[in-house]
């Protein structure tokens, strides 16, 4: 069964997610998490990432940051996930920013080109996923040929909890349910 890679909806307010984020760990505790902010200024991202961040490490859980090299570079993540919608830097540019120390992963939507540039360029996993609205079915296609094809970890985004068994199946490293794991996180039971 693949380990769960838990996506935070868009924090506007760490604060306020701090809660949540505590509960849903204690709830289940998943490989990964990838925390994804909200456009903010600069001080304030830090700071969120800096409240967050002791509660997803302590519990031996890796705290990736979405579309920030440098901020999770300086806040001390454990990496950096780039989106499909990242276009500030190539693949290889991030690598270069975080060093060999950080993972990086990239979401690569339904490419297989693009997953392959990814890992040739440096990423530590790609990420199949309905950001651009794949069916089940083409993500579950693609974790297949991936997972038999290639050695670099596969993550599969989940839109609903029934596709859990699809994408367990297809022999996914990783199980990136929706943000809304974290209004009903019994129903992502698998």
């Amino acid at each position: 069964m693949s380990d769960l890679y838990l996506v935070t909806p868009a924090v506007s307010d760490a604060q306020a997610f701090l809660p949540v984020l505590e509960a849903g760990l204690a709830h289940h505790q998943p490989a990964a998490v990838l925390l994804r902010l909200v456009d903010m200024p600069a001080f304030a991202a830090h700071q969120a990432v800096l409240l967050l961040k002791p509660v997803i490490q302590a519990r031996d859980i890796a705290l990736m940051l979405e579309n920030a090299p440098t901020r999770a570079q300086e806040t001390g993540c454990d990496g950096v996930h780039l989106s499909a919608s990242y276009t500030a830097a190539s693949v290889k540019d991030v690598r270069r920013i975080i060093g060999p120390d950080l993972q990086l992963g990239v979401a690569v939507g339904e490419s297989r080109d693009a997953a392959m540039c990814a890992g040739e360029d440096g990423a530590d996993y790609i990420c199949f996923g309905a950001e651009d609205g794949a069916s089940l079915e083409t993500v579950s296609a693609l974790t297949r040929w991936w997972s038999l094809m290639m050695e670099l970890p596969v993550v599969a985004q989940a839109q609903t909890p029934a596709d859990l068994t699809a994408l367990n199946a297809s022999g996914a490293d990783f199980v990136m349910p929706s943000e809304q794991w974290w209004q009903q996180p019994d129903a992502w039971q698998g």
